[in-house]
């Protein structure tokens, strides 16, 4: 085998770098390239390789603490493979003859890093052979988010071979050939012999090589082929993490009112209840969510050392088959000063029509007196109905929905009540004004589907709290009449599958998720009726893609 370097060459290297001393520059800007690599021993693609050293230089001093766990060897050596880092160079040596005949690949994964900043080398791999020929078949692709279709940039794309179960890539088995995607998403495996592979990518937040739940990964359903020059396209997803929800941030004042904060988020579906022991029981109307806080009156100091659970019953959001049960213990709440009773939230500035008005305040309510709560619509003065729940006040009356109409009510000293704490609201007379969409400020969208070649659901964002959700089964034509002017969106959320639900990646049953489409917004004005024709892709029912 022919070498541009000597052994005594890289001895003398070796010295020189052993000499220098290493340091880290002061001042100027912060140093983000990563190092990069000059100079190897065999050189890439040599063949005819007897040695049992490789040697690669850097443009600047390296370390590689972490090389254990990150250099894979393909095919493997059983024996003991040993790296050092000299200066600029890193070392890897190993203590068994190397198969004939054998193209080697070397890959480093992110253990080399510049020694100032840690930035680490991507992509590094090297690839020398032992007999006349190198391999030099490759695998490449995209790997994109399933659902906004951005490209995924520093995900680990790692090759098992094609004789293996799925359920051997599961258990955690090292993978073959291993590769990080760009910017773009974009990944190639190279110096593959002529076979068949699994492919599986995923952010390896912890950087042992094997899937764990919580970590965003992408497969491709078939085997691809070393010989098969196809661009395959991989739609990662995120898996759900093992979560053990909790309470937090426990207090109360002196009149019993108590709340926690959730871990997670709450959903309007969900449910809670007490969980108390026997001699220690508190009414279900005394629990109330709000968001991601739970609040409880007439909480008695007794009832902190009772043992008291809370459980919460979840709903199945959008893509799950089913909700799921939590019991969480429920902390001690410290003390604090009594929070006034103030408005959170009211109706103002254009409402929709139909939609009611909310006053939502800070403490619970007890009661109201509409002796002191007048309301005028147009300027006449109207009945109101009042509906009061927990800490939140709602107008139910029809004239303050319709169309077009001009609204103000006034709250006089008292008009609501905090029994507990002897509290009312307001203090002074507040007056608040806000007047309902006129019928020709209002839009009708007319969203004509096509070309739908698989079942699926599509979701329309109609406003901020208002989304509609359509089964569809073919090509249709759906019509949405008083919309607001604003900006609309649709998602089509594909189901091939026809089980009624949005799937996303499955790595135990090796499923990439199903196909979602997303529409361009649409500009809809005052007293417009507006025509939109969207055609699907109808690939999008095909899992498994190809770069087009």
């Amino acid at each position: 085998m022919k070498r541009t370097r000597t052994w005594g060459d890289m001895l003398a290297c070796i010295v020189l770098a052993s000499c220098a001393q290493v340091g880290s520059p002061s001042g100027g800007p912060k140093d983000e390239t990563p190092p990069e690599l000059v100079s190897a021993f065999p050189a890439l693609g040599a063949t005819e390789v007897d040695d049992q050293r490789l040697v690669l230089g850097f443009d600047e001093y390296v370390k590689a603490s972490n090389w254990r766990s990150q250099l894979l060897v393909s095919p493997p050596l059983s024996g003991t493979v040993e790296l050092e880092v000299r200066g600029r160079e890193v070392w890897v040596s190993w203590d068994e003859a190397l198969r004939a005949q054998t193209t080697y690949v070397f890959q480093f994964g992110d253990a080399v890093a510049d020694v100032n900043e840690g930035n680490a080398a991507t992509n590094l791999r090297h690839a020398f052979s032992t007999g006349p020929v190198l391999d030099t078949l490759s695998i490449r692709g995209r790997v994109l988010d399933a659902l906004t279709g951005g490209a995924q940039s520093g995900m680990r794309v790692m090759l098992f071979p094609g004789s293996w179960t799925v359920d051997s890539v599961l258990a955690g088995a090292t993978p073959s050939y291993v590769a990080t995607t760009l910017v773009d998403g974009r990944f190639d495996v190279s110096f593959l012999p002529s076979a068949s592979f699994h492919v599986l990518a995923l952010r390896d937040e912890n950087r042992n090589y094997a899937w764990e739940p919580g970590e965003d990964v992408a497969l491709l359903v078939r085997q691809a082929s070393s010989t098969d020059t196809t661009s395959w396209v991989l739609w990662s997803g995120a898996t759900p993490a093992p979560s053990t929800p909790y309470m937090s941030e426990a207090v109360r004042d002196e009149w019993g009112w108590a709340s926690w904060r959730l871990s997670e988020p709450w959903s309007k579906s969900d449910s809670l209840e007490w969980l108390t022991p026997d001699e220690k029981t508190l009414q279900p109307s005394e629990l109330a969510p709000s968001d991601g806080t739970v609040h409880a009156r007439r909480w008695r100091s007794d009832l902190d050392s009772a043992g008291i659970q809370l459980v919460w019953h979840r709903a199945p959001v959008w893509g799950q088959r089913q909700g799921r049960v939590d019991t969480m213990a429920v902390p001690r709440p410290r003390l604090v000063d009594m929070d006034s009773l103030r408005l959170l939230a009211k109706p103002q500035g254009r409402l929709m029509p139909g939609e009611e008005p909310v006053f939502e305040f800070s403490a619970p309510l007890d009661s109201l007196d509409e002796t002191q709560m007048t309301l005028w619509v147009d300027s006449v003065e109207v009945d109101a109905d009042w509906d009061l729940t927990w800490s939140e006040v709602r107008l139910n009356s029809l004239q303050v929905k319709r169309p077009g109409a001009s609204v103000q009510v006034s709250f006089r000293p008292g008009a609501l009540f905090r029994e507990d704490a002897s509290g009312i609201w307001p203090q002074d007379t507040v007056d608040l004004v806000w007047s309902t969409l006129p019928q020709d400020a209002l839009s009708t969208w007319r969203l004509k589907l096509e070309d739908v070649a698989c079942p699926g659901w599509l979701e329309v964002a109609l406003g901020p709290d208002q989304v509609d959700l359509v089964r569809i089964h073919a090509d249709t034509i759906l019509t949405w009449a008083g919309l607001k002017p604003r900006s609309l969106n649709a998602t089509w959320w594909g189901d091939p599958n026809g089980n009624g639900v949005w799937e996303q990646v499955n790595v135990a049953r090796w499923e990439a998720p199903e196909p979602v489409l997303h529409l361009d917004p649409v500009a809809i004005r005052a007293n417009w009726e507006v025509e939109t024709v969207w055609r699907l892709d109808s690939a999008a029912c095909v899992r498994d893609q190809v770069s087009r």
